[in-house]
């Protein structure tokens, strides 16, 4: 660990030079903690050579009151005869006589040679060895004696009077400091980039840039106890001091540290220099604050972390600085605290969800008033949604029948309840809350019934929902021209509601408004939206609306016949949030899975996904109609017809049930006609299709996959037509999955009318497109049936 110490190095052998010529000399290597003179001292045996005997030494805290300790760790190499005379002189003071006697011994040791003596932090040397070896100093002039000492600088204290006349007036003086970047550079023999990192990481101090090289040049348990092991090596001081910082964090400032530890500041200033010094501060800030906090024991940090929210709310700091630590400490230190607690979940609630729960939780736990408990419930039931709605179940139970609610603490509970399948509970709650609050907000009553017909149909009673606002009441009925397949005006409601999305926002309001651009044909605005709410949720820190996002983005990807992403998007999805934490919700990811697996053949991963369980209330939701929709088409795929036919026909029934507000996004007819077709029910499939093609419903992807059906139904020269209208509407809406499909169909179509040419062109392309999905069960059917092909002769 000699990079950037060649000068130093030489400048010691030139005084080495000089004692050999009977000039001796005091060489005083100075610096903050290390920062490299041990390693410097390490180098003289080579420097030293057989040109001088070389004795050393290590002062050290612990042995500071073991008499002549260093002296006689010099006189290691000596005769046992001179070892006990220096043991029998340490048993009484020293005077001049015996101070004499030392340095003798210390020069017969070396024999006919000149001699080195080298101590290593001699401000920790025993007063007897200070004096012994500044009575040498003093006689070394003409003598061929080389003395290296070093010190830990400490330019703001005092030194003890031997120790400050031995560093008095060097002949030469080394400051030692940490290494520049290109220092490190040349050390770890890495790239300038590389350099960068760790002189980042280390400030260009030696000994950590050792450990953080043992741990491979990354932060690991080397580098993260070297930290530990420079602090706790001087002053007992700097150890708390460091912790002290840590704690504090950017309020760390001398008055405070020494307030927080009940020190001086006049004591803490210099240690905070030395830091400095040695490269453990940037910006008077810990480089590594996580190591220190990790290492304090739990119950003194938590002192530590208490004390500091008192002594900043003495100072008038900020609630969310304030509250940072009392959530760290888990304890409410006095009243005072409330108010800091309160105020920091208001403001935290956006940008960091999880400190406003922290600060609500701890609120809740200290407060004895039942008011002020309501109130704190209903904001924790708002902010843990943002994280986990599992948390937000927790507190519902104190809730779930009171009557004295407003809107804004009412909202969040009836969220909760749709996502628990109880949309009955969800809608008593918003007419108690009607007769006892008002009207509620526009927005809120918009937002909340879109989120409510997404999931639950119009099974919840929407009246308390109506808004008497135009604009909003507008945006409110997005669900419903959703349905009635009005572009226009879902395009209008949707944006409105996604513009809207800044702040507290309901993702299932934004999810669902996304889903409906996404199926009238606004597919660049889904894309756009589904990005920018992504990248919202990330940097708020909103794993909810995080989650719901992924898996809206992939069920677009999978109705797109990207797989791979669909099924990353939906794992993605279930990894952020917890199966169980879904709720009836947790049929939008599942059954995309469901069907990504089916599609690429993985019919035993499909199967799987079947037996997760699900709540038994997402029967009676939009998702549960997906889930049994997704079920049928993996049934239909793996040959079991019978059990396809039982799901489509579930399926059915409920969407001719009469509830239109269930969004027509589910090919069901299409499906289902194609079972009866496998089952030799042509006549009813007939019908199933001739139903769907005469409404208006259902959007592009759902007609081109009817159209399919119908092909199946007809001759083979009729059967070319209809599906390269299917094939336009594929292309038009972007499947390229159902697209293969009917490039398939048509390829068969084409085989039987004798166009064998056109058959083969056709099967290429739709192999191509099959690639392009990694639908690899279809891929290799496509390639059997390529190879079968052959061209007109």
């Amino acid at each position: 660990m000699l990079t950037e110490r060649t000068s130093e190095l030489a400048r010691i052998s030139e005084s080495l030079a000089e004692c050999e010529r009977g000039r001796g000399r005091v060489v005083l290597i100075g610096g903050a903690l290390a920062t490299g003179k041990t390693a410097l001292l390490d180098a003289l045996g080579d420097l030293v050579g057989e040109r001088a005997a070389l004795l050393r030494a290590v002062g050290s805290r612990a042995e500071r009151e073991l008499r002549l300790g260093v002296v006689t760790q010099l006189l290691a190499g000596a005769e046992p005869v001179a070892r006990d005379r220096v043991a029998r002189l340490a048993e009484s003071p020293l005077d001049a006589r015996s101070l004499e006697e030392v340095g003798a011994l210390l020069l017969e040791s070396a024999g006919e040679r000149p001699v080195v003596l080298a101590v290593d932090d001699v401000h920790f040397a025993d007063p007897e060895s200070q004096q012994a070896l500044l009575y040498l100093r003093r006689r070394i002039a003409s003598a061929r004696v080389l003395l290296v000492l070093t010190e830990w600088e400490r330019p703001n204290l005092a030194r003890e009077a031997p120790h400050a006349e031995l560093a008095r007036r060097p002949d030469r003086r080394i400051d030692l400091g940490p290494l520049a970047e290109s220092g490190v550079a040349e050390l770890l023999d890495v790239e300038d980039d590389c350099a960068a990192t760790a002189f980042d990481l280390t400030g260009g101090n030696p000994f950590l840039l050792e450990a953080l090289l043992e741990d491979g040049l990354a932060v690991g348990a080397h580098f993260r106890r070297a930290v530990l092991d420079s602090l706790t090596r001087w002053d007992a001081d700097f150890l708390a001091v460091a912790e002290g910082v840590a704690v504090l964090g950017d309020s760390a400032s001398p008055a405070l540290v020494a307030e927080l530890l009940t020190m001086t500041a006049r004591s803490v200033g210099p240690v905070l220099d030395a830091l400095d010094a040695a490269g453990l501060l940037r910006d008077h800030r810990l480089r590594h604050p996580d190591v220190l906090l990790e290492s304090l024991a739990p119950a003194d940090a938590a002192r530590l972390h208490a004390r500091a929210a008192e002594l900043l709310h003495r100072r008038g700091a900020p609630a969310v600085e304030i509250a940072r630590h009392l959530t760290a400490a888990g304890a409410v230190p006095g009243r005072w605290a409330m108010r800091p607690l309160r105020y920091a979940a208001e403001q935290s609630l956006v940008d960091d969800p999880e400190l406003a729960v922290g600060c609500l939780e701890l609120a809740l736990n200290a407060s004895d008033d039942d008011c002020e408990r309501v109130e704190l419930r209903a904001a924790l039931v708002r902010a843990a949604w943002r994280i986990n709605p599992s948390i937000a179940a927790r507190h519902l139970g104190p809730l779930a029948d009171r009557r004295d609610l407003c809107w804004r603490d009412a909202v969040p509970v009836a969220r909760l309840r749709l996502w628990q399948g109880d949309p009955g509970a969800a809608g008593e709650l918003l007419r108690t809350t009607r007769a006892h609050d008002g009207e509620p907000h526009p927005r809120a009553a918009a937002e909340l019934r879109v989120a409510a017909e997404w999931i639950h149909g119009r099974s919840l009673d929407v009246e308390p929902l109506t808004s008497g606002d135009i604009t909003w009441q507008a945006t409110a009925g997005l669900v419903g021209v959703w349905t009635r397949e009005l572009p226009g005006e879902v395009l209008r409601a949707a944006e409105h509601v996604l513009q809207s999305c800044e702040g507290e926002v309901l993702p299932e309001a934004a999810s669902a408004a996304v889903l409906a651009l996404d199926h009238a044909g606004h597919v660049e605005r889904a894309r756009h939206w589904c990005e920018a709410l992504t990248a919202q949720a990330r940097r708020h820190g909103a794993t909810t609306a995080q989650a719901l996002i992924g898996a809206v983005r992939a069920d677009m990807s999978w109705r797109r016949g990207d797989l791979i992403a669909a099924e990353a998007q939906a794992q993605e999805a279930l990894r952020l949030l917890h199966p169980q934490t879904w709720g009836v919700l947790v049929g939008l990811p599942l059954s995309t899975l469901i069907h990504v697996n089916t599609a690429l053949g993985r019919h035993d991963t499909a199967a799987g996904l079947l037996t997760r369980p699900v709540p038994d209330e997402m029967a009676a939701t939009t998702f549960g109609l997906r889930h049994l929709h997704a079920t049928g088409r993996h049934h239909l795929t793996s040959g079991r017809t019978l059990a396809a036919l039982d799901a489509f026909e579930r399926v059915a029934t409920r969407m001719r049930g009469g509830d239109r507000a269930i969004p027509t996004t589910i090919p069901w007819r299409g499906d289902l006609a194609h079972t009866y077709l496998l089952l030799g029910r042509r006549r009813e499939a007939r019908e199933l299709v001739a139903e769907q093609l005469a409404g208006t419903s259902g959007g592009v992807r759902i007609r081109a996959i009817t159209l399919r059906v119908l092909a199946a139904c007809s001759e083979p020269r009729q059967r070319v037509a209809v599906l390269r209208e299917a094939i336009q509407l594929l292309e038009r809406c972007g499947d390229r999955l159902e697209l293969a499909r009917a490039l398939t169909d048509l390829s068969q179509a084409h085989s039987e009318l004798g166009q064998l040419r056109n058959a083969r062109l056709v099967l290429r392309k739709a192999d191509q497109m099959a690639k392009a999905c990694q639908a690899d069960v279809l891929s290799h059917r496509l390639h059997d049936s390529l190879d079968a092909a052959r061209p007109e002769t």
